[in-house]
């Protein structure tokens, strides 16, 4: 029987962030970082799988399930996505995304 190590999980959203970002390569970055906000979904299979399998966000990581759900504007789409793995995935990705932008200005 597989027991996730929970001890390996990020629990807050910059964390995840961070060691998506260091897991990544450069060319990836750069992919990922000169992607158009509506193509994220694009990620949805490769890399969000890989966030939702290495973060645990289908074994059990409520703390970063929660913190990706709590980021929503509202109190419905808070309720709506709190346990939603697929959500918290693309939310990290958008995320990343972000950081690589913001990033790439501030050394350009």
């Amino acid at each position: 029987m597989h027991m996730p190590d929970r001890s390996r999980w990020p629990l807050t959203i910059d964390d995840a962030v961070e060691r998506v970002i260091a897991s990544m390569s450069e060319n990836e970055k750069s992919q990922l970082r000169n992607s158009q906000e509506k193509r994220l979904i694009d990620f949805h299979f490769g890399l969000g799988w890989a966030i939702r399998n290495e973060f645990g966000l289908y074994e059990g990581n409520d703390a970063l399930l929660k913190a990706c759900a709590r980021s929503r504007f509202n109190t419905f789409e808070c309720l709506m996505f709190m346990n939603d793995p697929d959500e918290a995935s693309g939310f990290i990705i958008e995320e990343v995304w972000k950081r690589l932008k913001r990033d790439a200005q501030a050394i350009g």
